[in-house]
């Protein structure tokens, strides 16, 4: 009988620790700690929150981020997301323009109702001819005429910058189209434009897609032609493009970070993510040239739950081609995950030395009130830790729109190291999400249960047993 009461006793005493323990951790329950210096005579300032801090957060909502004054107190502060920052405008398109044919004539004039288009190809010159109507060479009277890979857009009376082109077309399939841009005011001189890569259309359940052609500088059409160019690939077919308009302000740039080396598995490559930041976009890199794999990116939140997909992609490297000879990042939408996958395709073996893996993060600032006494510390990574930011505009008069013009502090010092307390960290059985005092209280209230089966069993005993 003492043995249960004692157990109840200490399950009672646990419980009964103020609920309120856990919500108001000190500086050193977190993981990251950065020692911030702030401008002269600021009171209401921003800082910019280092990678290194976004990959410590235990939260997708960045719930586990505090900024502390010299006292230990938490100071009002709220967080800016990168639509705070940049305020621009969401994407939008133009209207679709159609593509006209170009096509040579071998006697060296044009077909009826077309006009000339000077081509340079290979530093070469010669003339092409489109007909504005559309109509196909075939129908032409000049039964030579060929019809040239690329397509001419007539984008004179766009106003808008444009900062990629969404096209309609037709491709061959498991291939890379690489496809070049340029523009003119008069059909004979013709203006190079820089893409991000090459389009393509790989077969399969999930399989990678691409007919976008970002840009790398917006571009100005007004006035211009435009002519799409795919020399040696057969099979494409062009029916239109809309062009998407660059935004007024330009985003702040996403923060990137490395991944170890992946855990081999097959035909995949794991990692084990110790944070819940939301992932923006995940760039594969291959470290041979002539490489071309179609990819599947998988994710989830716990080991024991399926993968679930989250993009596919191509990752290629050909560096004999050129600039764009490399993938891009493959966006992930914010993602947030435990464990990333990534797949060959079906029948694909990895490429010889494996991918390098960077993620890519959107920027997060945090706007606060530096009430109380400096050092100021900022503060990150700490499980089951409720949030304490607060709206931007309880901080003060200024206004939202005005907030990402605030002076900046900098990180002074940043000491790094495993949380302490009793809640704070976990050991590697515990499940991901379940605090270390929730499963001692169990385990007390277990052997409370087992101690009162003992007693009742005894007693039983006792009562069965002759006199």
């Amino acid at each position: 009988m003492n043995v249960y009461f004692r157990a109840i006793a200490f399950a009672v005493a646990l419980a009964s620790l103020p609920a309120d323990a856990g919500d108001a951790p000190a500086p050193d329950a977190f993981a990251w700690r950065g020692t911030l210096a702030l401008p002269a005579g600021a009171s209401l300032v921003r800082v910019d929150v280092p990678v290194q801090a976004l990959m410590q957060l235990q939260s997708s909502g960045a719930h586990d981020l505090r900024v502390f004054n010299a006292a230990g107190a938490v100071v009002p502060y709220a967080l800016l997301g990168r639509s705070d920052l940049s305020h621009a405008a969401p994407p939008v398109q133009t209207p679709a323009y159609p593509a006209y044919p170009l096509f040579a004539a071998s006697a060296g004039k044009p077909v009826r109702g077309a006009v000339q288009v000077q081509v340079d190809s290979g530093g070469s010159h010669s003339s092409a001819w489109v007909r504005w109507d559309n109509a196909a060479p075939e129908a032409s009277t000049d039964a030579t005429a060929q019809p040239l890979q690329a397509a001419l857009f007539d984008l004179r009376g766009e106003q808008q910058m444009l900062d990629a082109l969404h096209l309609n077309l037709e491709l061959p399939h498991n291939a890379l189209v690489p496809l070049t841009v340029s523009t003119s005011t008069d059909l004979k001189d013709w203006t190079a434009v820089a893409t991000k890569g090459p389009v393509f259309q790989f077969d399969g359940v999930d399989a990678p897609r691409n007919t976008t052609l970002e840009l790398r500088q917006p571009l100005s059409v007004k006035g211009r032609y435009l002519r799409l160019a795919w020399a040696g690939q057969s099979g494409v077919k062009v029916v239109s493009l809309n062009g998407r308009i660059a935004p007024t302000q330009t985003a702040p740039a996403l923060l990137r970070a490395p991944l170890p080396p992946g855990t081999l598995d097959g035909t995949s490559l794991n990692w084990t993510l110790p944070f819940a930041t939301p992932i923006a976009a995940l760039h594969l890199q291959a470290q041979q040239n002539n490489t071309l794999l179609p990819v599947r990116i998988l994710g989830r939140s716990d080991a024991a739950q399926p993968w679930r997909m989250l993009a596919s992609s191509v990752v290629y490297r050909l560096d004999t081609v050129g600039t764009g000879a490399s993938n891009p990042a493959t966006p992930l939408h914010g993602a947030s995950v435990r464990a990333l996958r990534v797949e060959a395709g079906k029948g694909l073996a990895l490429p010889e030395g494996g991918l390098q893996a960077t993620l890519e993060f959107a920027p997060l600032q945090v706007a606060f009130l530096a009430s109380g006494s400096g050092p100021f510390t900022l503060a990150a990574g700490r499980v089951q830790t409720p949030s304490a930011a607060v709206d931007a505009s309880l901080l003060g008069s200024v206004a939202p729109a005005k907030l990402a013009e605030l002076p900046v502090a900098t990180v002074a010092a940043v000491q790094l190291q495993p949380p302490g307390g009793l809640d704070s960290g976990a050991p590697a059985w515990l499940a991901q999400g379940v605090p270390l005092r929730t499963v001692l209280l169990w385990l007390v209230l277990v052997i409370g249960v087992l101690s009162l089966g003992g007693v009742a069993y005894a007693l039983m005993r006792q009562l069965r047993s002759p006199k």
